[in-house]
C-alpha cells in the first residue's frame, strides 16, 4: 500500500496548523528563532501522533501525549533542532496547538491537554538534560505499567512520591541537578 497521499495529507495538515499558529498574538511576540523551534516541536509532535499513531486530534488523551513527548519526541528531532531552548518552547508551543485545535472544535479535551502540559511543564522542559529525561521515561513506564491515570493529578502526585522513595537514587540524581 502505498503511503505517499497520506503522509502528503499529514504534511499539508501541519502545515495548515503552522500557518494558522504563526496568525496567534502569543506567536507575533516570538524572534525567529523561538518561531522555528515552535514549529519544530509541532511538526515533530504531530507527524508523530497523525503519521506514526495515524490518531486525529478528537482521540488525543494525555497518554497519548505523554507517550509521545516522553518516549518518541526527541527520537525524531535532527540533531541541531536539541538546543535548550527548543526544549523550552515545548510547553507554549504544545499549548498554542491544543489551543488553537481546540477553538477549532478538532480537540473536544484542548483545556484538558492544556492541564497536563502546565503539570508536566518541567519533565517536558527537562527532555533536553539525558539524565531527567531518562527519569521522566522511567517514571511514565512505571505509571503505564501500574495503571495510574494520567489525568489524576493526585495518583500522578502519589505514584511519584512512592517511586522516589522506591528509587532514592533516582531522587538524588534529581537533587544534585
Amino acid at each position: 500500500m502505498d503511503h505517499e497521499p497520506q503522509m502528503q495529507q499529514v504534511e499539508q495538515t501541519i502545515n495548515t496548523w503552522l500557518a494558522a499558529l504563526d496568525q496567534m498574538p502569543a506567536m507575533l511576540q516570538l524572534t525567529a528563532t523561538q518561531l522555528h523551534d515552535v514549529h519544530a516541536i509541532v511538526d515533530s509532535f504531530s507527524q508523530i501522533t497523525l503519521g506514526g499513531y495515524q490518531r486525529k486530534p478528537a482521540t488525543w488523551d494525555d497518554q497519548l501525549v505523554a507517550d509521545v513527548m516522553f518516549s518518541r519526541f526527541v527520537l525524531v528531532l535532527e540533531d541541531d533542532e536539541k538546543t535548550a531552548k527548543l526544549y523550552q518552547m515545548i510547553p507554549q508551543a504544545l499549548k498554542s496547538l491544543f489551543s488553537y485545535l481546540g477553538k477549532q472544535g478538532l480537540l473536544p479535551n484542548a483545556q484538558h491537554l492544556i492541564d497536563w502540559v502546565n503539570i508536566n511543564a518541567r519533565g517536558l522542559q527537562d527532555l533536553s538534560n539525558p539524565q531527567l529525561d531518562q527519569f521522566y521515561r522511567d517514571l511514565v513506564a512505571a505509571m503505564r505499567r501500574e495503571g495510574v491515570i494520567f489525568s489524576d493529578r493526585a495518583a500522578v502526585q502519589s505514584f511519584t512520591q512512592q517511586y522516589l522513595e522506591q528509587h532514592p537514587q533516582a531522587g538524588i540524581k534529581l537533587d544534585q541537578e
